[in-house]
């Protein structure tokens, strides 16, 4: 019994047995089991964590931020990938929910019909990342992905750069509403719009790809707004292999980490709760 009180809470129990018990257990290797903790009280004290990608370094960013509050919470995360596709999500949230999790977090807006009612019969509280303008479900912590691609664009423009290029890749929503973004930008400014586009997901290499096509197709391009750091970065390095000054004299701007925008905007990223 005072084992079991020591597992359930350890305060529960003197300082001298914490330690003796402790000790114990240490020996023994026990492992936990907290299914009948599920069962009794219908609660894991986990969250379920949806995410697209496992290369893209903005979700391990992502990830780290979430541990960090449920860690200092006494919540555990469990994690699945689903390479966006909705389908795959559907299966993967499947599994999560057998697993009686407490709370739900993904990562896009739009989901199968059947993803969308085992989420409405599993009555968790459930946060949608990434975009802070599309209707969600029930919660939104975000960007205003059109918005902040619309002003890196302008930044840009200002600055003297009137060939920008839009980079994407896999061509996920989040990629399309920045790339609307850029556009409103161009036209706003009077030039016109170009963009590369990749069916692929992202990574190191395809930037340099996107800018030899680029180099091709807008032989004068000055700037580029990219919709990840992977296409950016790679971008910038082939600039330099070419050995000329573009790396430092063309305009660059990429999201998750850009540098062209100004400090306080903050209206760019929100929570939000549907109306």
């Amino acid at each position: 019994m005072t084992v079991s009180r020591y597992l359930r809470d350890p305060d529960r129990v003197s300082q001298a047995l914490q330690e003796k018990i402790a000790a114990a257990l240490d020996r023994l290797g026990y492992i936990p089991n907290r299914a009948p903790d599920i069962l009794s009280n219908a609660t894991s004290r986990a969250i379920g964590v949806l995410l697209p990608s496992l290369t893209n370094q903005v979700f391990a960013e992502v990830l780290r931020g979430i541990e960090q509050v449920t860690d200092a919470n006494g919540y555990q995360t469990m994690l699945a990938h689903y390479g966006y596709s909705p389908e795959l999500e559907e299966l993967r949230l499947t599994s999560l929910l057998s697993y009686n999790i407490d709370g739900l977090i993904l990562s896009e807006r739009h989901h199968t019909p059947r993803t969308l009612k085992m989420i409405e019969v599993a009555g968790i509280p459930v946060v949608e990342i990434m975009d802070c303008v599309s209707p969600c479900l029930d919660m939104a912590v975000g960007f205003n992905n059109f918005e902040a691609a619309r002003q890196m664009t302008r930044l840009i423009v200002e600055r003297g750069h009137h060939q920008v290029v839009y980079f994407g890749a896999r061509q996920d929503e989040r990629t399309i509403i920045k790339q609307q973004g850029y556009e409103q930008a161009m036209r706003d400014a009077g030039l016109p719009a170009y963009s590369v586009m990749m069916a692929d997901s992202s990574n190191y290499s395809a930037g340099v790809e996107l800018l030899r096509q680029a180099q091709r197709e807008y032989p004068g391009i000055n700037g580029i707004i990219s919709t990840n750091d992977d296409l950016a970065i790679d971008a910038l390095f082939e600039c330099q292999r070419q050995g000329d000054s573009r790396a430092r004299q063309d305009g660059d701007s990429r999201f998750s980490r850009s540098r062209l925008l100004p400090r306080g905007s903050s209206a760019l990223g929100q929570r939000t709760h549907p109306p």
